[in-house]
């Protein structure tokens, strides 16, 4: 079977933009990306809401997701050759599993670099997981005028077994903060711009944009301690729950609790917690026929105030408003 061709040295193909972009469909190759197990229906993730794939250039596929995914993919038993993926995360967090036992986390506004990573498996943290997906099939910087090292860029990749996390710069803030407020239609084809910018800071040992050292992997045992709590949260909404009370239940310290919680799911204990309640909240609101002081009592709020507050926060409606709505549809 073809394979795709993987990042090339030379990084020299001319660009031409895509005579048409393909919105809501999957755009075919022989091989499937890592990443691209979590947004292609048929590769046994199970996904629902926005899910957009476009060709803004030669060589270069952009997914422009918002979704949530429940189901973890199955990874390939042998790794294949695969374009470079540089994945942009606006919301959510990723966990990966390389073939080592290593687990790199992936959070919101975070960059992730793949360039022949040994991956074993994924999962992402419950909620929505959007961000833009950048499959780099060929070289794209000659557009750009730019002249990319690929043989530098895989040697300072391969010591993390072609998986890098990219955080904390002044490059990656000002690139989360563009990508709040580029329009939808130029998401994709800015996106496509700034991975090969990506690649030729790396290339050129860019003080923009630093290769964090390798972090060590959380031991096994905390990380399946973290995945517990996160079940007894879920469901025991109803419950005053605090930090104190998950880690003294479940004997782990506070401080690991809500580091590796943070890194597992992409976001803080509290902050999960009233998403899971409000989100809750709007199922009872839209099937059940409870009161709106029950239903606040139900994912454990003791004030229908504070639960009308909390959930005009998220879905900018009452619940009054919210049910009515819900009943309409």
């Amino acid at each position: 079977m073809s394979r795709v061709r993987p990042l090339c040295s030379g990084f020299a193909f001319q660009h031409r933009l895509a005579k048409s972009n393909l919105i809501n469909r999957y755009i075919p190759t022989e091989e499937i990306a890592v990443l691209e197990t979590l947004l292609k229906p048929n590769t046994g993730a199970s996904l629902s809401g926005c899910v957009r794939w476009t060709q803004p250039m030669d060589g270069v596929r952009v997914c422009d997701f918002d979704c949530a995914l429940s189901v973890p993919p199955a990874m390939p038993a042998e790794p294949s050759e695969v374009p470079c993926e540089v994945l942009f995360c606006r919301q959510g967090g990723l966990r990966l599993t390389m073939t080592n036992g290593r687990q790199v986390f992936l959070h919101e506004h975070e960059v992730l670099l793949l360039l022949g990573a040994s991956v074993q498996s994924l999962s992402v943290a419950d909620g929505l997981f959007s961000g833009e997906l950048v499959l780099i099939e060929q070289s794209a910087a000659a557009p750009c005028r730019l002249t990319v090292n690929a043989a530098r860029i895989k040697a300072r990749v391969t010591p993390h077994m072609g998986c890098v996390v990219l955080r904390s710069a002044v490059w990656i803030d000002s690139l989360a903060a563009a990508l709040q407020s580029v329009p939808e239609q130029d998401r994709a084809a800015y996106s496509a711009i700034k991975a090969i910018e990506l690649l030729y800071l790396i290339s050129t040992d860019s003080p923009l944009l630093t290769i964090p050292p390798e972090s060590v992997s959380r031991d096994h045992y905390l990380t399946d301690t973290v995945r517990q709590v996160q079940e007894y949260m879920v469901s025991h909404l109803s419950d005053p729950l605090t930090i104190d009370q998950l880690s003294a239940r479940f004997r782990i310290s506070p401080t690991a609790l809500k580091d590796i919680f943070r890194q597992t799911y992409g976001r803080p204990i509290h902050q999960y917690l009233l998403e899971k309640r409000v989100q809750h909240a709007a199922e009872l609101l839209h099937r059940s026929p409870l009161s709106i002081v029950d239903i606040a009592a139900a994912v454990g709020y003791n004030s229908a105030s504070q639960f009308g507050v909390a959930f005009k926060r998220r879905y900018q409606l009452t619940p009054s408003q919210y049910r009515r709505q819900a009943r309409k549809s």
